[in-house]
């Protein structure tokens, strides 16, 4: 918890099963000061460990919301061969679990006024759970993505106001005003995408007039998530074990 006077949010997200980067996480957040846990989505999907990745995370017992690779999972509309695996490891419990999870998570700070000082949390933007807003160019490390035009930020944002938006989605961490709005996106706990091995979550944090993000990052043994993935039966392993070595979201294979 946090004892100093500011008001204080840690933030993770794109866990992707990936249960020992969760816990490697959680393990620093003992050592970091906030006074509450959001968990912005993408839980499960592409990594060895799903089942044992949602547990962890209801056990937190932390606001959770889904995102666009969470959807992918309890939506039967989608059929994939990934996506059936998943499922199959999670069963009636975990995928209901998913199901009710909600879109957003909204905070006001103590003594502030909703809608203008609030933190707003979504997975990727607040009209699309699997939207693509992009900040500036110098900021996406492989140059895969470019910067968002400002009539499709505009639609992507909608009529969301807040202090602060923060999203992950990307998988690296990122910062800008698009039309006025404050927005921070994180880097991800299972499967950085920015050329660092090291995991990443924020914390966030309001001064009384408006919130920060001070991203922190860690190193783990990927090398051990690597061999899992690759040996725990998912049609994506080795896809997800290039993705972990390379930090690339379109590995060269």
């Amino acid at each position: 918890m946090n004892d100093s006077l500011s008001y204080s949010v840690a933030v993770i997200a794109d866990i992707h099963g990936n249960v020992a980067a969760l816990k490697a996480v959680i393990e620093d957040l003992q050592s970091q000061p906030y006074d509450r846990l959001v968990v912005a989505g993408d839980l499960v999907l592409n990594g060895p460990r799903p089942v044992e990745s949602l547990d962890t995370i209801r056990n937190l017992g932390a606001p959770t919301i889904y995102g666009n690779a969470d959807l992918l999972v309890f939506d039967e509309q989608y059929s994939e061969e990934r996506l059936d695996w998943v499922r199959e490891k999670l069963g009636t419990d975990g995928l209901s679990y998913l199901k009710n999870l909600p879109f957003e998570h909204r905070i006001t700070p103590p003594g502030g006024q909703s809608p203008e000082d609030d933190l707003l949390i979504v997975h990727a933007t607040p009209t699309d759970v699997a939207g693509f807003l992009v900040l500036q160019p110098d900021q996406d490390p492989f140059r895969l993505l470019t910067v968002t035009p400002e009539e499709e930020a505009r639609a992507l944002l909608g009529d969301a106001k807040a202090n602060l938006i923060v999203a992950g989605h990307l998988h690296y961490a990122s910062y800008g005003v698009p039309c006025g709005q404050r927005y921070s996106i994180i880097d991800s706990v299972g499967f950085p995408f920015d050329g660092d091995h090291r995991i990443g979550y924020a914390r966030v944090w309001w001064d009384g007039q408006e919130w920060h993000v001070e991203n922190h990052r860690l190193s783990y043994d990927y090398h051990k998530v690597v061999e899992d993935v690759r040996c725990c039966g998912a049609p994506f392993g080795e896809l997800s074990a290039q993705r972990i070595l390379q930090t690339r979201f379109r590995p060269t294979m």
